[in-house]
């Protein structure tokens, strides 16, 4: 998924920022308990970017070229709609670039591009423009700030491995105590998407789960997005460590795909930079590993939607 940003309308295809509109209106996703949201949906709670990945983070256009999103953690709800009138503070910096492969590239400087629409009824972060340009990436952290981390997909992965990881996601997915809705009960789970990468002795899974209800007159689809854990070398399911759950109409069911994971600053903490994407916003931020087995979004301030109302991720 490569970004689009303006706003916070980011399609499946994409892996960054998002278009959204003033006036545009959404049916809220049924939710489960679960725990907590990806994103708190209040401005008073977006306080915990963490320093240590840089003063700003860049998303990538997704349409090839070497405009930029500029992603300001110090964005709210209720203050996106003024950073449409800003220059990003972007000059002297520059920046890392990294995709679902890896780092793409190094020390790429990047130019403000001034706001000239402040008028437009779609919000969007400030833009800047790379000074060379650079294909096949996702994100970019200031220079020197995180480093890698490889992963896997299910996709790449030998048959009789992705059918292994896809059982074992499945009987995963079943433990979880999520919210009894009558229409999913008993029908198949399947794997939407599922990315792997070791931390030492520790395997980690990240994957959306779904299950669909195939009704012509009203399709609806189940997301469960797992962080999930187990012992290197070990089958069978994964200790959940972190899931959010969200259901709805299958046209504008919030679906979440990963950007790339990475370790952050000097302490090397483990991160997964995923972008939510829902039928009228979207949102981007990073899920950090703080403990063995522990998971938590903690830079719900760089994921501020650019719409209004805040939409919270349940």
């Amino acid at each position: 998924m490569t970004p689009r940003f303006a706003g916070w309308r980011v399609s499946v295809a994409l892996a960054g920022m998002v278009i959204a509109c003033r006036g545009s209106e959404r049916s809220s996703a049924d939710s489960s308990n679960s725990l907590p949201p990806v994103y708190p949906s209040g401005p008073a709670a977006n306080t915990n970017w963490n320093p240590d990945a840089g003063p700003v983070m860049i998303v990538s256009s997704g349409n090839g070229n070497d405009t930029v999103g500029v992603v300001l953690p110090e964005a709210t709800d209720s203050t996106i709609e003024s950073l449409r009138a800003i220059t990003p503070p972007v000059s002297g910096l520059t920046f890392d670039l990294f995709g679902r492969g890896g780092k793409t590239a190094s020390s790429i400087a990047a130019l403000p591009i001034p706001q000239v629409d402040t008028a437009s009824e779609c919000y969007s972060w400030p833009i800047a423009r790379l000074r060379s340009s650079r294909g096949n990436w996702q994100v970019g952290f200031v220079s020197g700030h995180v480093r890698p981390i490889q992963i896997d997909s299910i996709e790449a992965m030998q048959s009789v491995d992705s059918a292994a990881l896809a059982v074992s996601l499945a009987q995963t997915a079943a433990t979880l105590r999520v919210a009894a809705d009558p229409g999913f009960r008993g029908l198949p789970f399947r794997v939407r998407s599922a990315y792997t990468f070791a931390l030492d002795t520790t395997d980690v899974v990240v994957a959306d789960v779904v299950r669909t209800v195939n009704e012509e007159a009203n399709p609806r689809v189940e997301h469960l997005l797992i962080f999930g854990e187990r012992p290197h070398g070990v089958s069978g399911k994964f200790d959940v460590s972190y899931y959010s759950r969200t259901a709805g109409a299958e046209e504008s069911t919030q679906a979440t795909e990963i950007l790339t994971v990475v370790r952050i600053g000097v302490v090397k903490r483990p991160a997964v930079v995923v972008n939510v994407e829902y039928d009228d916003g979207g949102k981007i931020g990073l899920v950090e590993r703080t403990a063995p087995g522990v998971w938590r979004a903690t830079c719900p301030r760089c994921c501020a939607s650019a719409r209004t109302p805040s939409v919270s991720v349940a």
